[in-house]
């Protein structure tokens, strides 16, 4: 398997990774790597035979007298010559993190002995409860089991333990459904009909619905309403969706000028009812006739604005993805024609330091950005006649959502030099060029926003704000950033976030674990990159809450750079721990009576819990389950005097749960803060300051949870 470092570093770097130790034994040797060779460059039926014939060991092979002789041409194994074995044997021992994608739902790669890297078994998440419909989710690496609801209603199909669903077939019954008087159906489940008290459906149809006159402020419910209109744009669920209808006169006399129409609908807040349509109509027809439709996602508030209509009746139709009240606003103003300033090829002139209103709400999707948007964008052309520092401030006037500016590239417009969601902090640009610069804003939901393009002389950036020559990061070692005042790096990973960048040498193939600590409230990233600090040059990259953390195995030698991202610009902290490249050691033991022991330089180590007894309780696992929990695994650390340990589960298959015990008999009482779960992608990770005595380090998982496992492991001085 070629190596994505390798195709971004080059050969000369790929080069440098060489020949490696792989041992049977916990000691670690820092002159053994990684071979670095073609895939598959050893035939399959090269077996090592025991006296009968078949095979004993397939990470042995021939003979050797020094490492160079033990090469196997594959990426993914650690090779040295086994000179614990009479005669010395080559050992190639396999590591699947070599082989290890992005991906979690594509399934555990496998470093196969004489055959490279191969594709895991991709992840069912079946159960065999047919009860639950599951999925593996990509952003989370886990499986989710959602309670079974065919009929996408919201209620789970009362068959199951705690479903309320009497009809999981139709979203129109339900226990939370509203009984509908005369109908002649059990509406809510309660296993009668049309009992008291009953509701009568207000504005479910044409036939039914109100009148009102323009300007006007309506209150509204789809409580006993069903789906009787098919627009362009609705909820996230379509078919389990209701609507209801209210018939608009725009008022005057046929040869009045036009009007523009808009219509804002605000549902009661709250994550059962939050999801929100709104239409309008020229006639009332369940499907076509559309002159505006307006949604954002998960959004409690829709827009719509229809242009230039002449007085006469407009029909409104409000879709809602679960029972609940909406507030609709109905205005007229004067006539606009669709904005002009919707690409490139002709942005909007504004003046600098003077703010100026953009409005967004039927705004086309022209051009692409790193920063996540719901809506269209407008662009806008201000021009600078020598070099400043560009402030680009941001703020919402009206509607819901946040907005998005992004700073295109000088002469190439449909390139993105940097991006921002929201007005905190400000998109900073420093030392803009002298010329015409292009700046688009969408927003997060239909809104409307007052932005401002301030300028400022043009200031030198600190040297972590660029990765053309940042300072250099030493090993084992944390810095501290105050991130207010940083530009954006187009690094990818925490798009329109403040970076600090800094230069991590390698003078080796190693072993990398970057940790950034942030602010509680909010989120970061921390990115390993090579020295363009590009999307492309992106060689791993984690965004989390604190603290957020990117390992990388066997890095070649070379520069590379270890990226700081904070959402907010605030003080942050990276530090960065490196070792020689080590082997991976694969972990049997199950309990206290074959516990394997960690040794001072720490390691790599693997495992699988799957068919491990349970024998350990822990104070952070879930509640409910068996005492002992899901199967573990335990292995023991001595420290002869304070160390600070850091255990790094990043890699494992599953729902992690990570405790450490102290004491000279087994499993020791729990340390304090020594328990963390790991349910999110990132898994466990556990940084103690410990001082010297036995500990017994618990791999479990979090409520049953169980797989195949990585454990890094660094002892660093305290």
């Amino acid at each position: 398997m070629t190596s994505r470092l390798a195709r971004i570093i080059g050969p000369a770097l790929a080069s440098l990774a060489v020949i490696g130790a792989c041992s049977s034994t916990p000691a670690i040797d820092s002159t053994a790597r990684f071979d670095g060779g073609a895939q598959d460059a050893r035939p399959e039926a090269a077996t090592d035979a025991g006296p009968d014939g078949p095979p004993t060991d397939p990470t042995l092979g021939d003979p050797c007298g020094d490492d160079s002789q033990c090469g196997d041409g594959l990426d993914c194994t650690f090779d040295r010559c086994d000179r614990t074995l009479s005669p010395p044997r080559c050992r190639n021992t396999p590591d699947d993190s070599q082989c290890a994608d992005t991906l979690y739902c594509n399934g555990r790669e496998r470093c196969v002995p004489r055959l490279g890297c191969r594709a895991g078994e991709p992840v069912t998440c079946q159960d065999g409860d047919s009860c639950t419909i599951d999925a593996c989710v990509e952003s989370t690496k886990a499986c989710v089991r959602m309670p079974r609801d065919l009929d996408g209603d919201g209620e789970a199909d009362d068959h199951c333990a705690g479903g309320t669903d009497c009809d999981d077939l139709d979203p129109n019954v339900g226990a939370r459904r509203t009984e509908v008087c005369g109908n002649g159906r059990d509406d809510n489940c309660s296993r009668r009909v049309d009992e008291a008290p009953c509701s009568v459906p207000a504005d479910d149809t044409c036939a039914t619905a109100r009148t009102v006159t323009a300007p006007a402020l309506v209150a509204l419910s789809t409580a006993a309403t069903r789906r009787d209109f098919f627009t362009s744009c609705s909820v996230a669920t379509p078919t389990a969706a209701r609507d209801v209808v209210v018939a608009v006169v725009v008022p005057g006399a046929p040869t009045d000028p036009p009007q523009d129409l808009e219509v804002f609908a605000t549902s009661a807040p709250g994550a059962a009812s939050a999801d929100t349509a709104v239409a309008i109509l020229s006639s009332c027809v369940p499907a076509g006739a559309e002159l505006a439709c307006g949604h954002a996602p998960l959004s409690s508030q829709a827009r719509a604005r229809a242009r230039s209509v002449r007085p006469g009746t407009y029909y409104v139709v409000v879709t809602t993805q679960n029972e609940t009240t909406v507030e609709l606003s109905v205005e007229l103003s004067a006539p606009t024609p669709p904005p002009p300033n919707e690409s490139c090829a002709a942005p909007l002139a504004v003046a600098t330091d003077t703010p100026f209103t953009v409005s967004l709400v039927d705004a086309a999707r022209d051009l692409t950005s790193a920063c996540e948007s719901a809506t269209g964008e407008l662009t806008y052309a201000f021009t600078l006649t020598e070099p400043r520092d560009v402030r680009v401030v941001s703020a919402r006037l009206r509607g819901a959502g946040l907005p998005v500016v992004s700073l295109r590239e000088p002469g190439a417009c449909t390139n993105e030099l940097r991006c921002r969601v929201g007005p905190t902090p400000p998109l900073l640009a420093r030392s803009l060029p002298a010329g015409t610069h292009v700046l688009a804003v969408a927003g997060s939901a239909a809104l409307d926003a007052n932005v401002i393009v301030q300028t400022l002389p043009p200031t030198v950036a600190p040297p972590s704000t660029t990765c053309a020559a940042p300072p250099a990061l030493t090993h084992d070692a944390t810095v501290t950033v105050d991130l207010s005042g940083y530009d954006e790096l187009p690094s990818g990973c925490l798009p329109g976030g403040p970076t600090a960048a800094f230069a991590l040498t390698l003078a080796q193939p190693s072993d990398v674990l970057l940790v950034g600590r942030f602010p509680t409230t909010e989120q970061g990233a921390v990115s390993l990159s090579a020295v363009g600090c590009t999307k492309a040059d992106s060689l791993a990259c984690q965004r989390d809450t604190t603290p957020a953390r990117v390992a990388k195995r066997n890095v070649p030698a070379g520069t590379y750079r270890a990226l700081l991202h904070d959402e907010r610009g605030e003080r942050a902290s990276l530090g960065a721990f490196v070792r020689p490249t080590v082997p991976p050691t694969a972990v049997v033991a199950d309990g206290c009576a074959d516990a394997y022991g960690i040794p001072l330089a720490g390691g790599f180590f693997t495992g699988d819990t799957s068919a491990r007894t349970p024998d350990f309780s822990a104070s952070c696992d879930g509640v409910g389950g068996p005492a002992a929990g899901a199967g573990d695994q335990l292995l023991k650390l001595t420290l002869p005097d304070r160390r600070r340990v850091l255990l790094d589960m990043a890699g494992s298959s599953y729902a992690t749960l990570l405790n450490v015990r102290e004491g000279a008999a087994c499993p020791g009482t729990e340390v304090p803060s020594g328990c963390h779960v790991g349910a999110r992608a990132s898994r466990s990770f556990l940084d103690l300051e410990l001082a010297a005595g036995t500990y017994w380090v618990q791999i479990d998982g979090l409520s049953g949870a169980s797989g195949a496992w990585n454990l890094d492991v660094r002892i660093l001085p305290p």
